[in-house]
């Protein structure tokens, strides 16, 4: 199914995360900066959270593991107008040399619910945030974009895995990351490598912050959840950038 949507302006403050991306090869941004973001409400961004209760599970772990879910859908942006047509019938597919684990086969995930991605103004917000800031990055562009909707349990009996590729690049332009919830876990802290996989930095992320990198220059991994004497999980919200032109 495809929808164009009004592209959604925001006034969030986009030259500064550009400008360490390009230095850096990533930028963490904090939840403080998200709360004060013009697309930002406490129930906008409820709804947003709340939506991660209803995903489904991967089905194409070849590590045997249940312990993921998850939701998708692909977007397409235009810049010349800023208009947002969304996919929620493609499928998923990186090559093997980029994911090791769970590459090389077609992958069809249950959609990422329609009502969010057309109307969640957290959502729609937070992703033209992105596309400002790439268009910092890159100039006037269009750009294909993957979003996940990922929760990732962890049980007395299984440990999660949030990369269970190990360290890695996504094979896109550029990635962001955002944390939605940890619930009852310890673990899940974050690591970003320079392309000779040395650490650039180490954080634990917490609900809303974000790591926005240059997929092309630097790597990412993400330790294991353990339960925290109950079993949990770490919902994240991941959008993969692809240049189109």
């Amino acid at each position: 199914m495809e929808q164009t949507n009004t592209g959604f302006l925001t006034s969030l403050e986009v030259g500064t995360v550009a400008s360490k991306v390009k230095a850096e090869g990533f930028c963490f941004c904090g939840s403080d900066f998200f709360k004060q973001a013009d697309f930002y409400s406490e129930k906008d961004w409820n709804d947003f959270a709340d939506s991660f209760n209803r995903l489904a599970i991967d089905k194409y772990m070849k590590d045997n593991g249940t312990y993921r879910l998850r939701r998708f859908a692909t977007l397409e942006y235009s810049s010349a107008d800023r208009s947002l047509n969304y996919f929620l019938d493609r499928p998923y597919y990186q090559p093997q040399e980029i994911n090791a684990l769970n590459g090389g086969i077609v992958r069809h995930f249950d959609p990422a619910e329609e009502t969010l991605v057309a109307g969640n103004q957290f959502l729609r917000g937070l992703l033209q945030w992105a596309y400002n800031t790439l268009e910092q990055l890159e100039g006037p562009s269009d750009w294909e974009t993957t979003i996940h909707q990922i929760r990732v349990l962890a049980r007395t009996n299984e440990q999660g895995e949030p990369t269970p590729e190990g360290v890695h690049r996504d094979g896109v332009t550029y990635i962001m990351m955002m944390v939605i919830a940890r619930e009852n876990i310890v673990g899940g802290e974050s690591t970003i490598y320079d392309n000779a996989r040395n650490p650039l930095i180490d954080v634990t992320l917490q609900p809303l912050d974000l790591i926005f990198a240059d997929d092309q220059n630097v790597m990412h991994g993400v330790s294991s959840i353990l339960p925290d004497q109950v079993d949990g999980y770490r919902d994240v919200f991941v959008a993969a950038f692809t240049k189109k032109n």
